[in-house]
């Protein structure tokens, strides 16, 4: 394994550094047995604590980054998505690409926040959440990126808006991370990036691919969430935590904005992904 330095050059170069394996042990990738389960036994369980999540994390201003982030089960799994695009009978998700790895038994959960209610939280009874199949359209491995399609619905009011033009993220500047805590908490955080590192994952072939390094680290379940700048755009996807060497504290990595645009262009949907909801 080649040793990680010390610290992050800010220059964004692709050579900044290179871990062959630097693997984020202990929160959200699957390939580390991170990726979160649920932990009650949550059918027809109304949580309302969960609802308390968002009022422990930071205020809210700016562009709304919370109500287009859904969670995803692949099976008896979970992990954080953004919806990105949404017309009607065509809606998108981004997330991580260890999140639906092996997907056969894809769903959705919609909650109230997604569908424009006032409420923000997780709460099951009632007819929530609403559950709607999905498929995966495109996968990144190496990158940690994936695209997730639900068709057949009504477009979404909350949607995530991707800038094509957008640069990686400067050392220092602070964005905000969104997803579901442990399957139960929709949290939101600022923190701010220390730089951008080559990491190769291991997860396919296509060897080292940029991710962006940020100081506060992620918990269980939050895997496939959105990093988002000032202005709304989502930045960066999250792949999970790491140390720079032993001893040192753990940092958060994010599937990078260069891997995200890489995914849509493949697709030819940058421009789908870039279109404010409502609009065709």
């Amino acid at each position: 394994m080649t040793k990680a330095p010390s610290s992050l050059d800010p220059s964004h170069q692709p050579s900044v550094m290179l871990f062959h394996r630097a693997v984020a042990r202990g929160s959200c990738p699957s390939y580390t047995g991170g990726m979160a389960r649920p932990i009650l036994a949550r059918p027809f369980v109304f949580m309302a604590f969960a609802m308390l999540a968002l009022a422990a994390g930071e205020p809210e201003s700016g562009p709304d980054v919370v109500r287009p982030t859904v969670q995803l089960r692949n099976s008896e799994k979970r992990g954080s998505g953004t919806i990105i695009a949404s017309v009607a009978g065509d809606t998108l998700i981004l997330t991580a690409a260890h999140v639906v790895k092996g997907a056969s038994d894809l769903t959705v959960e919609l909650h109230r926040h997604n569908l424009g209610y006032s409420s923000t939280g997780l709460t099951e009874g009632g007819g929530w959440p609403r559950l709607v199949k999905a498929k995966v359209v495109a996968a990144d491995p190496d990158g940690d990126v994936a695209l997730v399609r639900v068709g057949g619905m009504v477009a979404l009011p909350h949607v995530a808006r991707f800038d094509p033009s957008a640069a990686l993220p400067a050392r220092g500047d602070v964005l905000t991370s969104v997803g579901i805590d442990r399957t139960l908490f929709l949290t939101r955080w600022r923190t701010s990036v220390q730089g951008t590192a080559m990491i190769d994952i291991h997860q396919g072939d296509g060897g080292p691919r940029p991710f962006t390094v940020v100081t506060r680290y992620p918990e269980h379940g939050r895997s496939g969430g959105g990093l988002f700048r000032a202005d709304g755009a989502v930045v960066g996807v999250c792949t999970g935590q790491l140390s720079l060497k032993p001893g040192t504290p753990k940092v958060g990595v994010f599937a990078s904005v260069v891997s995200i645009r890489r995914l849509l262009e493949g697709q030819g949907l940058v421009k789908a992904a870039a279109t404010p909801a409502g609009k065709p």
